[in-house]
Order: structure tokens, then C-alpha cells, then sequence
């Protein structure tokens, strides 16, 4: 009996140490998820207002101000260049067909040489414009050739600085004085029919081996139906 009632306590030991514990474990706490299904949906709400509003506003006609960029500068009239366009000059100045003057300066003196400065009126010369720069001895010992430099200038009006003289052509060679043939420096630029352009010519002269006054004269204006290519 002793023996039996040994093993009995053993046996309910034995049960107890094999029986699992109903203490629960401890948890590890939940990790918080930013992400969750509500946060992805208003998220995927925010991306399709976002291209709806950049791709489908801009297509239904509305404007969108931005700063002006270079590419986006005002155009200039239909018989407009890059950035501007060629013009009448404005006023009373004479037309194609009228009669060609030569302008002189008034008489220069360099050293013991006296001399004038010339130019004619621009004028066409076949599908060009044309206009000739010389000089005349007055008197006084002048060197037998002097540098001339002929410009040629149309009248040039763009949207940002109004309307001005720009040089469309030049020349500059050694002449002898007078006005003749092979005596004179043509600037001549080429052209196509249109509506009237200004022109105008200037000419510098230098004497060769003689320090001179600086000083341009010009030709009258001519307004012609010609615009430079």
C-alpha cells in the first residue's frame, strides 16, 4: 500500500511537470504601419487629381500665366525678320526715281592738304542698292591716296528699342581723289521688291600718312522699294 501510494504522487508530479502552462507569453509590441490601406487609398486619390489637373485643365481651353521666356517674345509684323522688320523712314524724304544728288562735306584741313568728303544717294542697281564714297582735293599738297570707308543703312524697327539706322553693307579701299570711275568705294547690298525701306549712305575718309579730323557724312535718306536679304 505504501509503495502504491508512492507511485500515485509520482505519477501526479510527473503530470504536473509535463502538463503545459496556461500562463500566456509575453507580445511583442505591434510595430505601427503608416501605410495602411486607408493612407494608400487617399494617396492614390492625391496622384489621380494631380494628372487630371495637369493633363485634362491645360486640353479644356483654360490659360496658364507663366513669366515670359525668350522663346515666347512678341512677333513683329508679316514682313518681319527674326526679331523685327525693315521700314519707310518716316516723313518727307524722297522715293525711288527721284534725282540722285551727291552730299559734300565742308572743306577739311589736314596739314597743309584741304580736302572734302562724298557720297551719293542710295540708289537700285538691279535687284540691289547701291551707294558710292569718294573724296575731292580743294586745294593745299594732299597725298595721292586717302582711305575711304563706305556704309550702307536701312531703316531697322524691332518691339524692344524702337526704330534705328542698322549698317546692312561696307567697303573700304585706297582711292585716288575725284569721283570717277575706279575712283570711288561701293558698299551695295542685295534686296527684294517690297514695300518701301530707309536708306542712307555715310562715308569716313583718312589720309594716307595724314592725321585728320574724325568726321562721317551722310547721303539723304531715300526711301526705295527694296528690303535687304
Amino acid at each position: 500500500m505504501r509503495i502504491h501510494r508512492h507511485f500515485r504522487q509520482a505519477t501526479a508530479i510527473d503530470d504536473e511537470v509535463r502538463r503545459p502552462s496556461t500562463t500566456p507569453y509575453p507580445q511583442k509590441p505591434r510595430k505601427r504601419n503608416f501605410f495602411g490601406p486607408s493612407r494608400q487609398l487617399a494617396l492614390l486619390v492625391a496622384c489621380a487629381f494631380f494628372v487630371i489637373v495637369t493633363l485634362v485643365v491645360p486640353a479644356s481651353g483654360q490659360q496658364i500665366t507663366q513669366d515670359p521666356s525668350p522663346e515666347s517674345k512678341p512677333k513683329a509684323p508679316s514682313n518681319s525678320l527674326e526679331e523685327g522688320y525693315f521700314a519707310p523712314y518716316p516723313g518727307p524724304v524722297p522715293f525711288s526715281g527721284s534725282r540722285l544728288a551727291m552730299a559734300e562735306s565742308g572743306v577739311i584741313t589736314a596739314g597743309s592738304c584741304r580736302y572734302r568728303q562724298v557720297i551719293d544717294d542710295p540708289h537700285l542697281s538691279g535687284r540691289a542698292v547701291s551707294v558710292h564714297g569718294s573724296w575731292k582735293r580743294v586745294s593745299g599738297t594732299c597725298p595721292a591716296e586717302a582711305n575711304v570707308d563706305t556704309y550702307l543703312q536701312a531703316y531697322w524697327c524691332d518691339w524692344y528699342a524702337g526704330c534705328r539706322w542698322v549698317t546692312v553693307a561696307s567697303n573700304s579701299d585706297d582711292i585716288r581723289a575725284g569721283t570717277g570711275r575706279g575712283k570711288r568705294v561701293t558698299a551695295r547690298k542685295a534686296c527684294t521688291a517690297s514695300p518701301p525701306v530707309g536708306w542712307r549712305g555715310y562715308v569716313d575718309v583718312d589720309l594716307k600718312g595724314v592725321s585728320d579730323p574724325r568726321g562721317y557724312t551722310y547721303s539723304r535718306i531715300m526711301n526705295l522699294p527694296c528690303m535687304p536679304t
